[in-house]
């Protein structure tokens, strides 16, 4: 079931209501709303639907990092205080807190789509506005995970300044890990007029009019980050085949996951920003 997660965890029971008005109807796909934010903050749908095919990418993650929820050094042992900004559906912070039940792990979003049972060691998501004022989120964090949110927010340097004044001094660390939507060949014999290759470029194009964009640039993002005070900054390149293909048992399963995420998902990603 969509946003539902089955564990042998002790589970808390925790839901913020939500009524027929924070939500719209747009192509066939259910929208949210929050609060006094307009509609058009959050360009994609949250319905169910939407909400399985963000689990699905989560596993396509999972697969591809060796089912590892981060690649940063973290010393585990300790009571980290870790932040999951634009947390999603909560896979990726409720089963970080079932690994780690002794770590403080907190979820912001203004999208309130996290299932209704939570691991009791994992403090309940929260109503975030990101681009906001960040004045009730605390100093003191360990390390702060980002994920697929490019798309999501009109001003990086601004997040990235908010997250590293946030950030324990001289120790705290982030992570962000982005899809490239641009489909590439290892021989360069893709057509640039393919099907695929232009709904990208249309897509990644209607992104940038709408002020969110979603291209992947590693060097301008490195450094707004350099210029946001972060340091030793590093990059992993993982490539994602579109069909499984590949003779290699890791690439082929996360292939089939990464097919099915965006075979399901073009609707999502394409209705509201070519429209």
């Amino acid at each position: 079931m969509p946003g539902s997660h089955n564990n042998t965890s002790d589970l808390a029971d925790y839901r913020v209501p939500r009524k027929l008005q924070d939500f719209y109807f747009y192509y066939g796909r259910w929208y949210g709303k929050s609060g006094n934010l307009p509609r058009e903050k959050y360009i994609f749908p949250i319905d169910k639907e939407e909400l399985a095919r963000l689990d699905i990418l989560h596993k396509f993650f999972l697969v591809v990092r060796k089912n590892h929820l981060f690649s940063a050094s973290l010393d585990v042992e300790q009571p980290l205080r870790i932040l999951d900004l634009g947390t999603g559906t909560g896979i990726w912070s409720i089963e970080l807190s079932e690994k780690y039940p002794h770590m403080h792990v907190q979820g912001l979003d203004f999208n309130m789509i996290q299932p209704k049972m939570i691991p009791r060691t994992m403090a309940p998501p929260k109503p975030f506005d990101l681009e906001g004022s960040w004045d009730t989120v605390d100093l003191d964090w360990d390390f702060m995970h980002v994920r697929t949110l490019f798309g999501s927010i009109q001003n990086w340097p601004d997040l990235y300044k908010k997250m590293i004044m946030h950030l324990k001094p001289g120790w705290g660390c982030m992570e962000q890990v982005e899809i490239d939507w641009v489909p590439q060949c290892d021989d360069d014999s893709l057509p640039t007029d393919s099907a695929l290759s232009q709904w990208a470029s249309k897509l990644l194009d209607a992104m940038d009019q709408y002020g969110r964009p979603m291209r992947v640039n590693p060097e301008k993002t490195r450094q707004q980050l350099a210029l946001a005070g972060f340091v030793d900054i590093s990059e992993t390149v993982i490539r994602a085949c579109y069909n499984p293909w590949p003779e290699d048992a890791t690439e082929k399963e996360a292939a089939r996951w990464f097919n099915v995420g965006l075979s399901s998902g073009l609707t999502a990603l394409s209705c509201a920003p070519m429209s």
